[in-house]
């Protein structure tokens, strides 16, 4: 399965803008959108297309590294009374909130059903400790308010909506749209409270969290907006692992990376690549192979440096990691002679204590506890430590089988189970049982991401 790689734009440390937690697949583009049938008398009939047209481009006209695409597919006639929904798959624009869902402080809302589908991890620009998780849209609308006034540009420059509660369409609907692209806002209102938003750019970009009445805000995009948008949708790379090859196996473990780059512009300069394999070795091979030596569970990141047309030369950095999990035999962990022991718990009941290596996350993926008596096997229990009832006294053998990338692994421990309390812990009777290993196979397992 091809490993996916987005690259994001690396942006000042000081930041404040953030991200929702959706974003498009470009699959959809150009993105559709529509127009609810319940227009409103407070606009021109031809601007309340126009606005809303000059305004979900402007991301495109001012950020074209983004490189975003959409059209407009008309009216939906006898629609308005359902208002917005979130699973119609259909973008609509609503004036005047016809079917009453916003609250009377919200100027316009928008209403965006992300999809259970996973797009990528990116770092969070606040905080590069955080990784967050995206998801792709399925649908998104967008509901103007009533109990606002609305008026063009052109009405604000001209005085018409002094003294009102009014607000310039357009610049509302640049905000709103910046939310159905997948951005959040510059600051909030408690940042504000707080004196946590001291930056004026935050505050004069389009998605800061307020707007101001009756200002002739133009719909064009600051610095924050554009590093916003291009973060999610600038030009990016992706990677896969040669065919046969995969990323989770027994050390010694080698993975073979191929790159490809996207909007990245052709006969514009040799692309500077930098691979870090996240073992402390690096690369700067377009497509390297790398063998991991020790086992751990390894975050793979590169840097891209380039050109393109609409964005100059710039340096990306990873959007999703990938990450290589490279395993040994499952074996005890440190400080413990074997892989598991027991102890009485009550009667007949024991409990099994695994004491299997777990430093690595995922180098054991299958467990099985297989109980014999006189060489037959009387049951099997799948659990990492159960209490195993053994139902009467006796001599029994059990068998803890391990399986995980790096191979598979088995230990024997006889055990003469009394109803008498004072049962106590056992030290191997064998250790290395491959020949028993019921269920797991006697290969190493796979796993793909």
């Amino acid at each position: 399965m091809t490993a996916i790689l987005f690259l994001a734009l690396t942006a000042p440390q000081a930041q404040a803008w953030t991200h929702t937690g959706w974003v498009w697949d470009r699959v959809e583009f150009p993105l559709p959108w529509y127009l609810s049938d319940h227009v409103t008398d407070q606009l021109p009939e031809d601007y309340q297309v126009q606005v809303l047209d000059d305004s979900i481009n402007a991301w495109q006209r001012d950020a074209p590294c983004s490189q975003l695409s959409t059209v407009y597919m008309g009216v939906r006639e006898g629609h308005w009374k359902t208002g917005a929904s979130r699973s119609d798959a259909m973008n609509t624009m609503y004036y005047d909130d016809p079917a009453l869902q916003n609250s009377d402080s919200a100027i316009g809302v928008t209403y965006t059903q992300p999809s259970s589908e996973f797009a990528f991890s990116l770092r969070d620009p606040n905080d590069p400790d955080v990784t967050n998780n995206y998801f792709y849209a399925y649908d998104s609308d967008i509901v103007f308010s009533q109990g606002y006034d609305f008026y063009t540009s052109q009405e604000v420059e001209d005085g018409a909506c002094s003294g009102s509660n009014g607000f310039a369409i357009e610049a509302i609907a640049t905000h709103e749209f910046g939310h159905l692209w997948g951005l959040g806002h510059t600051c909030e209102e408690i940042d504000v409270q707080n004196n946590e938003c001291e930056d004026a750019a935050f505050y004069s970009a389009t998605m800061f969290w307020q707007g101001t009445p009756c200002s002739n805000e133009p719909n064009s995009l600051d610095t924050q907006d554009i590093e916003a948008i291009t973060s999610l949708y600038g030009p990016y790379a992706t990677f896969d692992v040669g065919e046969g090859v995969d990323r989770f196996g027994g050390v010694p473990l080698e993975v073979c990376f191929e790159l490809e780059t996207k909007g990245v512009e052709e006969g514009s300069g040799e692309l500077a690549v930098e691979w870090n394999f996240g073992d402390g070795t690096t690369s700067n091979e377009e497509s390297p192979c790398h063998t991991y030596t020790e086992k751990g569970q390894f975050t793979v990141f590169i840097t891209v440096t380039g050109t393109n047309a609409e964005c100059g030369e710039y340096e990306y950095a990873f959007r999703e990691p990938a990450y290589v999990l490279a395993c040994e035999v499952p074996a005890p962990a440190e400080g413990f002679d074997g892989m598991f022991t027991y102890e009485q718990v009550e009667g007949t009941t024991y409990q099994m204590v695994n004491q299997a290596d777990l430093s690595v996350y995922g180098c054991i993926d299958q467990v099985q506890w297989d109980v014999f008596q006189g060489g037959e096997l009387v049951q099997s229990v799948s659990a990492w430590s159960p209490k195993i009832d053994f139902g009467a006294e006796g001599d029994f053998e059990v068998v803890l089988n391990l399986g995980g990338p790096g191979g598979v692994a088995a230990e024997k421990l006889e055990i003469s189970v009394s109803e008498s309390s004072g049962g106590c812990s056992s030290v191997p009777a064998m250790a290395g049982l491959l020949g028993a290993l019921a269920g797991l196979g006697a290969a190493a397992r796979r796993r793909r991401r």
